[in-house]
């Protein structure tokens, strides 16, 4: 955090980034979040719904969701409806193949429950809920994504983010970026930082990926402004485009 004394503003742009673990993770969970919620599918209320089986980002981004894939705060065999949980693999090499669904959603959608049913404790209902949301790993060394770069950022640390499932954008507020000019970081950091998008653009940007993963996450997420449960993100570095103001 010493870094940010003395911080500059950075100019509004679009701009090559280096996402780290914790930025990814953030990035996984606002785009990939309530908007993939199966139940705001039966609402109509998330565009996801139109983009099974079509193209949400590039050839690099594979995505899983479940109570399976860390163990961690979130980790469970089974959910609060008593249906096994899993490893879900939203997206394959670039294509949403589905979302995550509590019981009664995958009953009115005709699918079957993906082990995402979760209340906030007993005195509330199970809603369709994330667990752990979580970027694959790619095999491109940090150093090397820093050597690909002309102008750009090297972006660390998350603050707070949000969505619009209706129409699937984006909004990350980041501690600080670290600029890189001709391969090579100068030195200079930039702080705070918004980064905005649509998501299929942000995400179909996406060129490189380290083989690194970091998950994180003993953190809640509402449903709304209520409906408490524990969440958990994360992924490897990953490069990209991205708008930063």
């Amino acid at each position: 955090m010493r870094d940010v004394i003395g911080a500059e503003k950075i100019v509004p742009g679009e701009y090559e980034v280096i996402a780290d673990p914790t930025v990814t993770g953030l990035i996984a969970h606002e785009a990939f979040g309530h908007g993939v919620e199966m139940d705001m599918f039966v609402k109509g209320r998330a565009l996801g719904a139109e983009y099974i089986d079509k193209r949400v980002g590039s050839d690099m981004v594979t995505m899983h969701e479940g109570a399976k894939c860390d163990e961690s705060v979130t980790a469970y065999a089974f959910d609060d409806e008593g249906v096994l949980a899993g490893d879900v693999i939203e997206i394959d090499r670039g294509i949403l193949k589905t979302g995550i669904c509590d019981a009664l959603a995958a009953k009115r959608l005709g699918t079957k429950p993906t082990g995402n049913g979760k209340r906030e404790n007993y005195a509330h209902k199970a809603y369709t809920r994330m667990t752990n949301t979580v970027f694959d790993s790619g095999a491109d060394s940090l150093d090397d994504m820093i050597a690909s770069i002309s102008y750009g950022y090297l972006l660390r640390g998350m603050q707070s983010g949000m969505e619009d499932p209706k129409h699937w954008g984006i909004q990350c507020i980041l501690d600080r970026g670290y600029e890189i000019r001709d391969g090579k970081l100068t030195g200079k950091v930039v702080s705070p930082i918004v980064m905005t998008g649509y998501v299929p653009d942000l995400l179909g940007s996406v060129s490189m990926a380290s083989p690194d993963r970091v998950i994180e996450g003993n953190g809640a997420c509402g449903k709304g402004h209520k409906e408490w449960v524990k969440v958990a993100d994360g992924g490897p570095y990953l490069k990209m485009k991205a708008r930063l103001g």
